[in-house]
């Protein structure tokens, strides 16, 4: 894809195409024969999947998308994986992400809320859902397999548009984390960085294994319909697909180890 991302919100422009740039973390896009990618580093084992809905999209504009995206850590099975540290994502230039009208959620009304608190102070700032499955290790208890709820909610964190996952634990304690994705614009074919860092809190007693996402919201600004996230398939004519460097993703453990890979994926035209 040639054309570049494109800011579309209110604020700073560096934040383009947030989500997008989530998907080329966690995986694949647009190709329905597209494979997970598997990187490996010592014992430790990452693997990015995903994909997005409609897999056809125009060759000229864009078109309204939703995402899914998911990550899996493998470590021995005698051990648990070391502590994520680190997001980092930098993508190429496709894609759009508009946030006009669409409202925002601050850390404040997030921090010690349920899902359903979270829900009714922030619906209106929605843009996706998800969930995280970690391994509860506590000393002199057997370790534990635990689910938690993620809901994503678009923000604005030090004056740079970001988005703020909400991950909600029900078992074996109630349990509320907060994780900020900022985003920063940079020139050169991967223009577009996403970082986070995993906050201490995340990883006292618990080790991530998988984390999954659902990104999607359609909204209405000035009496037109929008969608937050939008692509095309900018293949060259007389050509229905084209596959292209997506981005470059790594994510860095605790122990200061860093895995990651350049995505490669193909869209088709509709």
């Amino acid at each position: 894809m040639t054309h570049p991302f494109r800011w579309r919100g209110t604020g700073p422009r560096p934040a383009s195409a947030l989500v997008l740039a989530l998907v080329a973390v966690l995986g694949a896009v647009a190709a329905s024969h597209a494979v997970a990618e598997l990187t490996q580093r010592g014992n430790l084992f990452v693997r990015f999947d995903g994909g997005i809905q409609p897999k056809a999209l125009p060759r000229d504009r864009l078109a309204p998308i939703a995402v899914r995206i998911e990550g899996t850590i493998r470590a021995p099975t005698t051990d648990d994986p070391p502590a994520l540290h680190r997001i980092r994502i930098a993508l190429n230039r496709a894609g759009s992400l508009d946030t006009r009208g669409l409202p925002t959620c601050t850390m404040g009304k997030l921090r010690s809320a349920s899902t359903n608190e979270a829900l009714a102070a922030c619906s209106s700032a929605l843009v996706g859902s998800g969930g995280v499955t970690a391994r509860i290790s506590i000393p002199e208890q057997t370790p534990t397999l635990t689910r938690a709820e993620m809901l994503l909610f678009n923000s604005v964190v030090g004056n740079r548009p970001a988005i703020i996952a909400h991950v909600f634990q029900l078992d074996p304690a109630p349990i509320t984390r907060v994780i900020v994705f900022r985003i920063r614009h940079v020139r050169g074919a991967f223009g577009t960085v996403l970082e986070a860092a995993v906050p201490p809190s995340v990883n006292r007693t618990a080790h991530i294994k998988t984390i999954y996402l659902q990104l999607e919201r359609h909204f209405v600004y000035r009496g037109r319909q929008r969608s937050y996230l939008s692509a095309g398939c900018a293949a060259p004519p007389g050509f229905t697909m084209v596959t292209f460097p997506f981005a470059q993703a790594a994510v860095t453990f605790e122990d200061g180890r860093t895995l990651s890979s350049t995505l490669v994926r193909t869209c088709r035209v509709r």
